[in-house]
């Protein structure tokens, strides 16, 4: 049992258009346990960020959402859930291949320059706090071969040669959130502190546009609302929200 979700359940389904999707109407129409997922081999309108698709072929990746009830969480404090599941998924990752694994944000995770996971939240409000969240996860595991026009996938599977079992990691990366959504309650400082720390190109000088004009600059934080936080060759510190910075 998971003391952290005693009494959630993992409900499998052999295909559907989103996983976000059925679990949001599942919730709508009934009562879930928080860590309820919603599973399937075959995901056919699979969504990213800001309406971006997400490419899984049938049988070989993770492709699932959870729910949580982060009910204490402020609405102003939101991002803390991208931290903890895209954190999550970096642990789990780098159990696997240590050392070169990173978050780029706001909460994509990268093997190196590729892309292994794609993770797609959606928070839901009333008043001041979240009522509940759902996070729809996409890792790729045993994928050996990517048609789409995305630049820079790559899986378990074309990184180390070896074949995973689905179910295993799934309860292993379960296993890893639920650890994680602890910190909110126990150390959120830690949180936000392993988050930058796993932050790709953290530190680091590098090329990056916005409307259309290229600069270079060091990414220096990611402030609670979940702006990127930036500071150029010649001094300025700037703040970008998803999709107003690009990464050269």
């Amino acid at each position: 049992m998971n003391p952290i979700f005693p009494d959630f359940q993992i409900i499998r389904i052999p295909q559907t258009v989103s996983t976000n999707a059925h679990l949001l109407e599942l919730s709508n129409a009934e009562s879930l346990a928080e860590g309820t997922v919603v599973v399937t081999n075959h995901q056919t309108q699979g969504r990213g960020q800001a309406g971006n698709s997400w490419e899984s072929e049938p049988g070989a990746n993770l492709t699932f959402s959870i729910i949580l009830y982060p009910v204490s969480v402020k609405a102003s404090d939101q991002f803390i859930l991208s931290k903890v599941i895209s954190l999550a998924v970096f642990d789990f990752i780098s159990e696997i291949i240590p050392g070169s694994v990173s978050i780029k944000w706001p909460n994509d995770v990268y093997v190196g320059d590729k892309k292994i996971s794609g993770i797609l939240l959606e928070n839901f409000i009333e008043g001041a706090y979240l009522t509940k969240t759902i996070a729809g996860i996409g890792v790729n595991i045993n994928q050996e071969r990517f048609l789409s026009n995305v630049p820079n996938p790559v899986s378990l599977r074309q990184l180390t040669g070896a074949t995973y079992p689905l179910e295993n990691c799934l309860q292993t990366l379960h296993a890893r959130i639920a650890s994680r959504y602890r910190m909110i309650s126990v150390n959120a400082e830690k949180l936000h502190s392993d988050y930058l720390r796993h932050l790709y190109r953290f530190g680091k000088l590098s090329r990056y546009s916005a409307d259309g004009v290229f600069f270079d600059a060091t990414i220096t934080g990611v402030n609670c609302y979940g702006m990127l936080e930036m500071t150029t060759v010649t001094g300025d510190r700037r703040e970008f929200g998803f999709k107003e910075v690009r990464f050269e």
